[in-house]
């Protein structure tokens, strides 16, 4: 199939040249050739929450680059790639998924709110401090109301606080917001007993697992918080985070009839509805995700995890024995660590290694986040420099 389309793609080019002239396309692929060999390479960006993506994700995206997920009637692939995705997740997570596509976190937490408000009649988002800040924008966007509940020192939601603000607001809650994988310092929230709180108050439970969502699908003592059972609940897992290129989510729910509330009529389609609130979007990155996952396999997806957990743990031994302190965890594969008013100083030291570390909300913090394309010698390099530029202060 694949030499099929290369020479699908032979015939178009030849087709094109009536419109556009071939060495001044040329020439502008060469420019942005020229752009792009100007940015750090992707495994070098060692703070950022995107991936250098496994190879047989990438050829999987730009195989379906041109293919609308909207359509799955026209592009009768899709629904296949929609069927093999869901029987990978439920042999991770348990039967009968609620799934949607979707870009990622930004995406996932705006349907996530917006199927609560409608499935509840309620207007009221709950969530901690320090959840994402794509949660405040959703609910703006929505018209719906944020209160934010406490935190306790390691940023994870203060669950008696949380079931203080439920009973106050009884009846108005329409969503609670929990959070695995903060962005800050990876922490996860109490998800079991919130989701019981959540659940008590007549809320929707929504599990922010943009972030720490896949490395604890290879965790399998974890899974069971990724997605609880008891109650209405939603999670939204970025595949782009970690293994597949950028947008590559998914939306999913422990009962797939919640996903109705985002099913809408489209006549003028082949199908006659559409899935989600974006209409024409790209199959990339749903075909990148299930090339990776296949590839994976389940045996592969817990060897991954153990590999970003091993680089997160050699992290943050090495810094804490370099006596920089490091912000709990790490709970998730990534290590936020403190040093102070040298962090501008640090981060460039680091630079100039040819790393890219990112900054976090807390004061002098730093963030370091495991990748599969690192290795040992790539995190001692990193505590190394670390280590170094926090004792002369540069």
């Amino acid at each position: 199939m694949l030499a099929g389309h290369r020479g699908h793609d032979l015939g178009l080019r030849n087709r094109v040249d009536w419109l556009l002239d071939p060495a001044r396309a040329e020439k502008i692929l060469e420019d942005l050739q020229r752009l792009r060999d100007e940015d750090p390479p992707p495994c070098r960006v060692a703070g950022g929450m995107t991936a250098e993506p496994l190879p047989v994700a990438l050829e999987a995206y730009t195989l379906y680059a041109r293919v609308n997920l909207n359509d799955p009637t026209t592009w009768y692939s899709v629904e296949t790639l929609m069927k093999r995705l869901r029987r990978l997740l439920e042999e991770l997570l348990g039967p009968e998924l609620g799934m949607l596509p979707t870009s990622g976190g930004s995406e996932s937490a705006l349907t996530g709110l917006y199927i609560a408000r409608e499935a509840t009649g309620r207007n009221i988002v709950m969530a901690s401090r320090a959840a994402h800040a794509s949660i405040a924008k959703a609910a703006r966007i929505l018209g719906m109301r944020l209160i934010e509940a406490p935190v306790d020192y390691d940023l994870r939601l203060d669950v008696d606080s949380l079931r203080r603000l439920l009973r106050a607001h009884q009846g108005r809650v329409a969503v609670v917001v929990v959070t695995l994988g903060v962005t800050d310092n990876g922490a996860i929230d109490p998800i079991l007993e919130a989701a019981e709180a959540a659940w008590e108050s007549g809320a929707v439970l929504y599990v922010d697992a943009a972030w720490g969502g896949f490395p604890l699908l290879g965790r399998p003592a974890a899974r069971g918080m990724i997605l609880p059972r008891s109650g209405p609940a939603l999670v939204g897992i970025d595949f782009h985070k970690h293994i597949t290129p950028p947008p590559s989510g998914v939306l999913l729910a422990n009962t797939p009839e919640l996903l109705d509330v985002v099913e809408y009529q489209a006549p003028y389609m082949p199908s006659g509805r559409q899935q989600g609130l974006p209409w024409t979007r790209t199959a990339a990155g749903l075909a990148a995700a299930v090339a990776a996952l296949e590839a994976l396999g389940q045996d592969g997806v817990e060897k991954l995890a153990q590999h970003l957990y091993e680089l997160a743990e050699r992290v943050a031994e090495g810094l804490r024995a370099a006596g920089i302190p490091v912000q709990g965890g790490p709970s998730t594969p990534l290590v936020a660590f403190n040093v102070g008013r040298r962090a501008d100083s640090v981060a460039e030291a680091l630079r100039r290694q040819g790393w890219i570390l990112y900054p976090s909300r807390l004061p002098g913090v730093l963030r370091y986040v495991a990748k599969w394309c690192h290795t040992r010698s790539d995190v001692e390099e990193i505590v190394e420099t670390v280590a170094l530029a926090a004792s002369r202060g540069l």
